[in-house]
């Protein structure tokens, strides 16, 4: 595992003290958590921004996000997206998923 320094704010060591005492958790794990729980959320937002401009294919925007297809989407029909899909991106999507 990689260290990796940060500077929290009062209002966010505030924060995550008050979660060290809702879950029983040390520091490091809760600011671990919180972090992946950011990056995967990030990645999410930017797959589907590169989906919705049609930069890349639903297959890969899953990849991106690191999430399924079916959960990519699931997160197009929570966020309100049109699907883009002609029968030449589901072909290459099947394609990429055998893959």
């Amino acid at each position: 595992m990689t260290v990796i320094s940060v500077r929290a704010t009062p209002d966010l060591e505030r924060k995550i003290k008050k979660l060290m005492e809702f879950e029983k958790s040390d520091k490091s794990s809760i600011v671990r958590k919180a972090i992946e729980r950011g990056i995967n959320e990030e990645l999410k937002k930017f797959a589907l921004m590169l989906y919705v401009e049609r930069k890349v294919s639903l297959a890969k925007a899953a990849e991106i996000a690191e999430i399924s297809v079916r959960d990519m989407l699931e997160l197009i029909k929570e966020k309100g997206v049109s699907l883009n899909i002609t029968v030449e991106d589901l072909k290459r999507d099947f394609e990429e998923a055998m893959k």
